[in-house]
């Protein structure tokens, strides 16, 4: 009977020992899993300017509009004024994409009055063209995506990209006044 006794000890305690070293194992592989997760997320925000679904296109090392692209799974985002010209950008190279968006918002204001946004459905990509008005400036909302935008996400994105304005805005204020100033000591 010592022999089954000494048997059944060392049976149950290699099971146990072996539950506790699988337990730990697989504890392990969530913690670095975890890890892994939080260091892929952190380096998606650098790596936004680099990788593209359009390989044409090279995007900005700016993050203030990539963090809004990221956050709503937004391919591009462009600010553009009334005459076309990129105030603010995801892309390098947007100065074709605003102008060409400025100009069908342009056209189909011409023939509906007051259009308040337009969205336009190209295969499996959304194209919303939104006008904003900031500091007595008419400014255009251009933004591409891959899904529809709900109306809370629009405005959220609008309120967003419109603080982002603000501190542009600020700096053009800051620049014309120091210009001014120079002037006026040169004169």
């Amino acid at each position: 009977m010592d022999v089954v006794t000494l048997f059944i000890t060392f049976f149950i305690l290699g099971t146990v020992l072996g539950a506790g070293l699988q337990y730990y194992r697989e504890k392990e592989k969530k913690k670095t899993y975890k890890i892994i997760e939080m260091e892929i997320i952190e380096n998606l925000k650098e790596l936004k300017p680099y990788v593209a679904p359009d390989e044409s296109r090279r995007y900005t090392k700016e993050f203030d509009l990539v963090e809004i692209a990221l956050t709503y799974d937004i391919e591009d985002i462009i600010v553009v004024n009334d005459e076309g010209f990129v105030v603010a950008s995801t892309l390098r190279d947007a100065e074709d994409v605003g102008a060409i968006g400025l100009g069908v918002y342009e056209y189909i204001k011409k023939f509906h009055g007051n259009v308040k946004k337009i969205i336009i459905q190209k295969d499996d990509e959304y194209i919303h063209i939104y006008p904003l008005k900031h500091h007595d400036e008419n400014v255009y909302v251009i933004i591409e995506s891959k899904v529809m935008l709900e109306v809370l996400e629009e405005k959220e994105i609008l309120m967003r990209v419109h603080e982002i304005l603000e501190k542009y805005f600020e700096n053009i204020d800051a620049l014309e006044k120091e210009t001014s100033k120079e002037e006026a000591v040169i004169a």
